[in-house]
């Protein structure tokens, strides 16, 4: 009597369906990153169309109100009295309004102008820092789009410094240039290593010389390379801060100081 032989078929079978799975799970990986890919370009989009917006509301004038603001801005203020000033830095895509609340600091953290959710935010000083003080402590996100802070970090490189030593940032009532005087990197401690660091980010009102002695001391100390400027006391100085990430918790940061004897009413990017 002849016996049938039977050929095993399950290790076939299971191949297939690993292969089928692991093709299923590409596809779905595909199809997630590319929906990943077109929401980011989408958001990125959106965000330039809200700034480009917000520009064309920008007057083409150096007029002066009769309340000492500049007209200039007047529809800005208008539409959001949390619109402080306007930050530009040619050569860059730093070229946007700059918030201040002091009654939650972080307000525009993941916010747009109008208060709708954003994940790049507005830039915004530090709600700790006098309105009219001589210092503003200005935060902006590190978009890897180059948006908002995100090309802050070039300034690691003396070349690009020497490119762009000017920052311009107006307020409601006054178009202001500032000079760089020095790029760090930084970063925000525990509080229990605070002590035996320079945290940047606690120095929010410079109107104590010896605060202000302090803090400049520290940040020469701790730059990248010498521009040759050292702020005195009664100089007038904005920090900018960003993420970066050279070690966890890092930030990169740009201090600059006030340009002075400069014609009311005219800066440099003002003029074509």
């Amino acid at each position: 009597m002849k016996h049938a032989v039977n050929t095993p078929q399950q290790p076939k079978k299971k191949g297939k369906t690993v292969a089928i799975v692991l093709l299923s799970v590409f596809i779905i990986g595909f199809c997630i990153g590319a929906f990943m890919l077109v929401k980011t370009l989408l958001t990125a989009w959106r965000e330039k169309q809200t700034f480009d917006d917000l520009a064309q509301m920008v007057q083409d004038t150096d007029e002066v109100g009769d309340d000492g603001t500049l007209r200039k801005y007047d529809e800005l203020y208008k539409k959001n009295p949390d619109f402080f000033g306007w930050l530009k830095i040619e050569g860059t895509q730093i070229d946007y309004p700059v918030m201040y609340t002091p009654r939650d600091s972080e307000y525009y953290l993941h916010r747009d102008f109008y208060g709708n959710y954003s994940e790049s935010g507005m830039l915004f000083i530090d709600g700790e820092c006098p309105a009219n003080g001589n210092y503003y402590l200005i935060y902006g996100h590190h978009m890897n789009n180059g948006s908002m802070f995100g090309d802050l970090p070039k300034y690691r490189d003396e070349r690009f410094y020497q490119d762009h030593k000017t920052v311009f940032f107006d307020t409601r009532y006054e178009l202001r240039d500032y000079e760089v005087v020095a790029a760090f990197y930084g970063k925000v401690y525990d509080q229990s290593e605070e002590a035996d660091h320079f945290c940047y980010y606690q120095y929010k009102d410079l109107s104590s010389k010896t605060v202000f002695d302090e803090y400049i001391a520290n940040v020469k100390a701790n730059q990248i390379y010498e521009t040759g400027i050292t702020p005195v006391y009664g100089d007038e100085l904005i920090t900018m801060s960003t993420c970066n990430y050279h070690t966890q918790d890092g930030r990169f940061v740009v201090v600059a100081r006030r340009i002075k004897n400069k014609a009311p009413g005219t800066n440099e990017k003002n003029k074509q």
